[in-house]
């Protein structure tokens, strides 16, 4: 545990490095982002108060610095073995998914009430109706995980099973592995793949991924942006001993096709893409965290998650019309690509339009 601990400390070293040599680069970054949220959080809570005729300018101001304070709070301490910052952190992002949801609904109204007279009234109520909906949805959606099974055509019969997003951590615990891995199990995979972000403001304990060991098929994984976030050196030492294989570029040969994990760049962003190629005629399942198309031999296959298909509305809408490869299934130079909704969710623990998804690959 001591390396390990020393391992992830040297990693937010660099990290409070970068802060030291550029101080006030950050600062503002933090002001500006923490203004901005402020804002959002005062007119969202003033205006439904407003509408439905209950409104104090000061405790809107109060509600909106308090909330912000928190949610940085919650963020900085979700990494804490104390349960109570956990429930902090998940109590936190769980308003601001509903916010979220209320922040449409209003900037909708708005729209609509260039063109109409809409009681205010109304729309205060419609509001506050639409978010209790909406969110006992999304809450209820955030607890299932579901098997979803696709059949694709593949030079050789392989049935693998994909992982995305599990976020061991934060939110989802060492439970919540082994009820993934028993589903897993059930399921008589030949291979296991796993598409990077795998743990999230975890406490790094000597067990936490121990769950994998109860994995019956050999299991590997490419990296994603929050396995840099803990420090991949703490990764691949979390790791060692649990039965997965972490490819950082590495090719392994299956007998007829090859696992091919593709590393994440930190130059890449929350959502760039690396330029990569493969030569050959065998067919690869290339991993990636970040959807993004590879020239890959006819017939392969790229496996990635990243957006969790937006996870909380409106963003589950809108990301198709902001990203090229979102979710599901995409065919392009003879190169198909799925991207998976995600195995369980990041922050609020909540979903609209989609489930948690373990996805069964039926190749051959």
């Amino acid at each position: 545990m001591e390396i390990k601990s020393a391992a992830r400390l040297l990693y937010q070293l660099r990290f409070l490095k970068s802060m030291a040599e550029h101080p006030y680069r950050w600062a503002g970054a933090v002001a500006v982002l923490f203004v901005l949220v402020t804002l959002v959080n005062f007119y969202v809570f003033h205006r439904i108060t407003e509408m439905l005729g209950i409104s104090v300018f000061w405790v809107s101001v109060v509600y909106a610095l308090l909330l912000s304070s928190l949610l940085a709070v919650g963020f900085t301490v979700r990494a804490s073995a104390i349960k109570g910052f956990k429930v902090l952190f998940i109590t936190v992002t769980t308003v601001y998914g509903l916010e979220t949801m209320a922040l449409f609904v209003l900037i909708t109204f708005w729209f609509a009430d260039l063109f109409m007279e809409l009681p205010e009234l109304f729309m205060g109520y419609a509001v506050v109706l639409f978010v209790i909906i909406m969110g006992a949805v999304s809450a209820g959606n955030a607890l299932t995980v579901t098997v979803k099974t696709i059949r694709l055509r593949f030079p050789k019969r392989v049935r693998a099973v994909h992982l995305t997003d599990l976020h061991i951590g934060a939110v989802h615990g060492k439970k919540y592995l082994a009820r993934v891995v028993e589903k897993v199990n059930a399921l008589g995979p030949d291979v296991v793949l796993i598409t990077g972000d795998m743990t999230s403001g975890a406490p790094l304990e000597d067990d936490l991924f121990d769950g994998f060991k109860e994995l019956k098929a050999p299991a590997y994984m490419s990296t994603g942006n929050h396995e840099f976030y803990e420090g991949i050196e703490v990764m691949e030492r979390m790791l060692d001993g649990t039965g997965v294989r972490m490819l950082r570029d590495e090719k392994v040969d299956m007998g007829g096709y090859s696992v091919f994990g593709l590393d994440y760049m930190q130059e890449q962003g929350i959502s760039g893409s690396r330029d990569f190629s493969m030569d050959g005629d065998e067919p690869v399942i290339l991993m990636t965290h970040v959807p993004q198309m590879v020239n890959l031999p006819k017939g392969s296959i790229i496996l990635a998650g990243h957006y969790h298909a937006g996870q909380v509305f409106p963003f589950n809408f809108l990301g198709r019309f902001m990203v090229k490869y979102f979710r599901g299934l995409y065919q392009e130079d003879g190169v198909t690509i799925y991207v998976s909704p995600g195995t369980a969710t990041w922050g609020p623990p909540m979903r609209f339009g989609s489930r948690n998804e373990i996805t069964l690959l039926e190749l051959g």
